[in-house]
């Protein structure tokens, strides 16, 4: 099914194949999202302090909390390029430690 949408979009099928790849998404983001206790434990990273936090969204692309956790280090650090040259610069060395690895595209 995903591959079907997935071929509908990028061959230009269909006019209404970005909408069907669309609400296919929608939908699995929300079957991701239910269910109490899988979705507790993908939340569990949120329990690390605000630093750990920020390393884990970035590598894992997770956008949801980033301003909220952003603002969060701002307020704990006594300049703002703390937060750039801490926990947001380790969290992208982790990221090209895996990319150079093989590990993330």
């Amino acid at each position: 099914d995903l591959l079907q949408l997935v071929e509908d979009c990028i061959f230009n099928r269909s006019q209404e194949a970005t909408e069907k790849l669309l609400e296919y998404a929608q939908t699995e983001k929300e079957r991701a999202t239910s269910g109490g206790e899988a979705s507790a434990a993908k939340l569990a990273w949120r329990e690390k302090d605000v630093e750990g936090r920020l390393v884990h969204s970035l590598v894992k692309g997770i956008v949801d909390f980033i301003e909220e956790d952003t603002e969060e280090a701002r307020a704990k650090s006594a300049r703002p390029i703390h937060v750039i040259e801490g926990p947001l610069m380790k969290g992208m060395n982790v990221v090209g430690d895996l990319f150079g690895s093989g590990k993330m595209f």
